[in-house]
């Protein structure tokens, strides 16, 4: 589900801000550097999270900041999308490292490489049907649409994981 709400958006991130934003094109690569900055400077403590807190508090925080960030994304301009895309920066470290280290919790080592290709097959899959689900919406209806979806299936995350997720008695 995560992989299927960023996809819906990312592929065409570049198209709406230029058109319908205004950002200008050569300022496009700029909206990158704090999301390259964010990745690189919260890695390690957000992995550190991970360990000491647990997998449910950075899932729920995360789908939360993907939610924030689209709606800052959406009705943005140059600086508020820069600010945007380093929160999706922040929402991406924290589920990807919750759901990597959640993954790890739950299966037995032997079995660790067959789930994580499965899960990796699956979310390309979803991947590839968010991107043309995405253009489809963008193109067909109006370009904010695969946001508002993307925002929508981040709330049905974050219930998912509150009703659904357990912590595992180990979290180191």
């Amino acid at each position: 589900m995560v992989m299927l709400g960023m996809s819906l958006t990312h592929v065409m991130n570049a198209i709406y801000a230029t058109e319908t934003l205004g950002i200008p094109k050569e300022q496009w690569w700029l909206t990158f550097i704090p999301l390259l900055l964010t990745m690189v400077g919260a890695s390690i403590p957000i992995g550190k999270m991970v360990d000491t807190v647990g997998r449910k508090i950075p899932l729920i925080l995360g789908l939360a900041i993907f939610g924030a960030a689209t709606l800052i994304f959406v009705s943005g301009n140059l600086v508020t999308v820069m600010i945007s895309m380093s929160l999706f920066a922040l929402g991406q470290l924290l589920v990807m490292s919750a759901a990597m280290a959640l993954s790890t919790d739950l299966v037995n080592p032997e079995n660790r490489g067959k789930v994580v290709g499965f899960r990796n097959f699956v979310g390309y899959i979803f991947n590839g049907l968010g991107m043309l689900l995405g253009n489809y919406l963008y193109v067909s209806f109006f370009p904010q649409l695969p946001f508002y979806l993307a925002l929508v299936l981040s709330i049905l995350g974050i219930l998912i994981v509150i009703f659904l997720v357990q912590e595992s008695q180990n979290k180191t």
